[in-house]
């Protein structure tokens, strides 16, 4: 009789205690990466990211340092010194130009009016030899330093150390003389570089033109490194110090995370999606729930298996933080 009385008891206290709720462990998942790009060739000096960092769109992490040398004539890439990865300290490449041709130039006591004592770098002139004006050319002015200039010819016929007249006028008047040069010649124009060479652009053979860029190296121009989007930091792929390039990825960020949870085939009936369920951090003492919303569900048939995809109300957790999903509230 006693042991009836027990037994009635006993399932009636079972009966009347609360059921425990479900649980399944699960992670913090990245969902959704983008990278933090190098915005140009250059050396890293310096970069303020770590993993779990948050960053913001826009925001400034990193400097990267460069000098773009740019072609000073208009000609074909002679001859190439330098590799990239090596440390240039002199002429990196040699270009011929278009036209071999320059004049070393004055316009001390030519110019006729105020107007011709001013010469513009770019502009163009029209020459003539001075012995009996034959031979005849047209150049452009490359450089100016008070009274004298320098000018390449782009067109024409000239002999190397004849004397030649400059105009401004086609028809070479008087009043639109502006200066005397001499005829010189150079076989290429050496451009030199200081600093790592980081990229190379051209080759022996490619045609340039002037101002056109031929190569990078490491030196003194700062170019930012930004945050393309909100996110949160999972890697960081460069070493400051080292050498970039354009386009090179910096770091890699989680623009959204997510909550996976591998539950079974039949446990997965129970989801829905839209359904709030909670979950705890495994890195919370206190195990406060939370909320989060499911967003998918992904089944795997093989195994009879299903990953739940959760959205968290938390919006910074740390990527793979394990978590404790439940169907309860606290």
């Amino acid at each position: 009789m006693k042991t009836r009385t027990f037994i009635l008891l006993l399932t009636a206290m079972l009966a009347a205690a609360p059921a425990l709720a479900d649980t399944w462990a699960g992670t913090v998942s990245a969902s959704g990466t983008t990278d933090i790009e190098i915005p140009s060739d250059g050396t890293l000096t310096s970069l303020e990211l770590e993993v779990g960092q948050r960053v913001q769109a826009g925001e400034t992490v990193g400097v990267i340092r460069e000098t773009k040398v740019f072609s000073p004539v208009d000609g074909t890439v002679a001859a190439v010194h330098m590799e990239v990865g090596d440390t240039a300290s002199g002429t990196v490449l040699e270009i011929a130009p278009v036209s071999r041709y320059t004049l070393t130039c004055t316009a001390e006591s030519y110019a006729k009016t105020p107007e011709n004592a001013l010469i513009h770098s770019g502009e163009s002139l029209y020459v003539r030899c001075s012995a009996d004006g034959t031979h005849r050319a047209i150049a452009r002015v490359t450089t100016i330093n008070g009274a004298a200039f320098d000018a390449e010819v782009t067109a024409g016929e000239l002999y190397v150390g004849e004397t030649v007249f400059l105009y401004r006028s086609r028809a070479m008047t008087t009043e639109s003389l502006v200066g005397k040069g001499t005829v010189t010649t150079h076989e290429t124009v050496a451009v030199a570089g200081d600093g790592v060479l980081l990229k190379l652009r051209v080759g022996v053979g490619s045609v340039v033109e002037r101002g056109q860029w031929l190569f990078s190296t490491a030196s003194s121009e700062d170019t930012e490194v930004t945050v393309p989007a909100d996110g949160i930091v999972t890697a960081v792929n460069v070493q400051v110090g080292s050498a970039v390039r354009e386009d090179q990825s910096a770091a890699t960020i989680a623009t959204a995370i997510t909550l996976r949870a591998e539950v079974s085939a039949d446990d997965a009936m129970r989801f829905k999606k839209g359904d709030t369920w909670y979950y705890t951090r495994n890195d919370d003492s206190h195990e406060t729930h939370r909320s989060c919303t499911v967003q998918r569900i992904l089944t795997n048939e093989q195994d009879a298996s299903a990953t739940i995809v959760l959205i968290p109300e938390e919006k910074d957790l740390p990527i793979g933080l394990g978590i404790i999903l439940t169907d309860e509230a606290e």
